[in-house]
Parts: C-alpha cells; structure tokens; sequence
C-alpha cells in the first residue's frame, strides 16, 4: 500500500520490510514501533477485533501520518547535527 501523506511510499501489511530498512534514517526505536505498530493493525484485523473501515482508515489515513510524522522528526535530528 502506498502512504498518502508521506512524499515516499512505504510497505505496510504482512509482507512490509521492517521500518529499519524501508528508512534507513529512523532511529532503532523508533523504526522497531513503528513495526509493532504495522503488525498490530494486521493481527486486528485478521483477528476480527478491527472492521475492514477501520483498518483502511488505519493503514490509508493514520498510520500514513504517523510514519510522516516520525521521518520528520527524524531528519530534523539529522540536519541540526550536520
């Protein structure tokens, strides 16, 4: 799936790469949430605890955001210690 508020696209779903990898740039712990995150809407989901409205608002909407969110952060960090 594609991010809609991110300039980049990232994987989500049961077959993303980690955070790690997809942004090299994202700090351990913040990249290791963000997984955690991902994989939580998954099992949601499949488990019948989220409705497909839900998880498409999650996975289109909010998680989007916050993985924006978080590169930002992230290279703001990165540009005052240059």
């Amino acid at each position: 799936m594609e991010a809609k508020h991110t300039p980049e696209t990232f994987e989500q779903g049961w077959a993303a790469r980690p955070f790690a990898e997809q942004f090299p740039e994202l700090p351990a712990d913040r990249a290791a949430w963000l997984d955690r995150l991902n994989v939580g809407i998954t099992d949601m989901l499949l488990s019948g605890l989220m409705t497909d409205s839900a998880a498409d608002a999650a996975r289109n909407k909010k998680f989007p955001k916050i993985v924006s969110q978080e590169l930002a952060k992230a290279r703001r960090a990165a540009k005052a210690t240059q």
